[in-house]
């Protein structure tokens, strides 16, 4: 089967991780699958030769994002795939309106967020909830049990096209020494490290923890990842003489995030809304300690199949974060169990699950 993945932006960041596992999976079960990106972002893709770009460049103003929509269902007109698999709120709606343009009879969405109300991702939501009522889509993809509750006052003819696939989440294929991690990432040696991964947005919330490092004397941040957020973060750090505990390693490729993992001594996660929070699971599987924001469905996902919670959840201000990793300072033996919980994460999270699932939905 020929298959397409329609992303929005091509960078280095959760959506993209889940759809280059999908990706290789499927490939793994002898289809031919290529990733579009409606437009190119930062390098992280530049190198795949599974990738292509309608855009060079981010799209600027209404007329840019029109270019973006048109050349995709122009790429997917010549393509000719017998399957889409779209991601993210314009992904969703252009990739499927591209592969209807097309004649694609296999459209499966997937829910990256819950439903929105207001602003521009109100709007979205209003036109997603109508693609999936009209069946413009064969299948609506929803990664946690959390999620899928949030569709709970959509019409019958909505919910019935979801599904539930949970994420695949990687293990680390090699053991990472700590001090080689650190040294190649530019950290220091000595210091206690907490690390974090994702975009620096207000939305990913890292702002509260370098706030944390004010009540932390002792401890260092790393942050790995780019996004409109940085100056504001080096300037909030430097403001409070925190810049030289505060370290931000930039975009981390797919292939070196569990070295710049093992560099931590735990993994801080303030994100304020998510729908699964794929970055922090990494971080569990990977054997890190994790302190998180104390939303449900970083409970939900952070639990192991005992029962057993991989992290220490907390309220996503400076001072919830800075209370977690200040337990687990005093508490090695907390930290040791939290980190064999995460581990134990790896059986719940298997990629070759979650690409099994993808593959039942196209070939039904």
């Amino acid at each position: 089967m020929r298959i397409i993945q329609v992303q929005t932006q091509a960078e280095a960041a959760g959506a993209q991780r889940i759809s280059d596992m999908v990706g290789d999976g499927l490939r793994a079960r002898g289809h031919d699958v290529r990733t579009v990106f409606m437009y190119r972002k930062t390098d992280a893709f530049d190198g795949d030769p599974h990738a292509d770009f309608v855009l060079a460049e981010p799209p600027t103003g209404l007329p840019g994002q029109v270019r973006a929509a048109i050349g995709l269902a122009a790429y997917l007109r010549a393509a000719r795939p017998d399957a889409v698999i779209s991601y993210q709120h314009y992904g969703n709606i252009f990739g499927t309106i591209g592969a209807r343009l097309a004649g694609v009879r296999h459209i499966v969405a997937n829910q990256s967020g819950a439903p929105q109300t207001k602003g521009v991702m109100g709007l979205l939501s209003r036109i997603d909830r109508l693609m999936g009522v009209l069946g413009l889509y064969q299948a609506n993809v929803v990664n946690s049990a959390w999620t899928q509750a949030q569709f709970d006052r959509y019409p019958q003819a909505y919910r019935r096209r979801i599904r539930r696939i949970d994420h695949g989440v990687p293990a680390p294929a090699d053991d990472f020494d700590k001090a080689a991690a650190r040294a190649a990432f530019g950290l220091p040696r000595d210091a206690w490290l907490a690390v974090s991964s994702g975009r620096l947005t207000q939305m990913k919330n890292q702002i509260a923890l370098v706030g944390a490092l004010e009540r932390l004397p002792d401890v260092h941040v790393a942050l790995a990842g780019v996004g409109p957020e940085r100056d504001a973060l080096v300037d909030f750090a430097g403001s409070r003489g925190l810049a030289d505990r505060l370290h931000l390693v930039g975009e981390v490729p797919t292939a070196r995030i569990f070295e710049f993992l093992a560099a931590g001594d735990a993994y801080a996660f303030p994100s304020t809304t998510e729908t699964f929070g794929l970055a922090c699971v990494e971080a569990a599987i990977s054997g890190l300690p994790v302190v998180s924001n104390d939303l449900e469905v970083m409970r939900e996902v952070l639990t192991a199949e005992d029962g057993e919670a991989a992290a220490i959840f907390v309220k996503a201000d400076a001072d919830g974060m800075a209370g977690g990793l200040a337990e687990m300072l005093a508490r090695p033996e907390l930290m040791a169990r939290l980190s064999a919980a995460g581990r134990r994460l790896r059986d719940k999270y298997s990629p070759a699950r979650m690409c099994a699932g993808y593959e039942a939905l196209l070939l039904s």
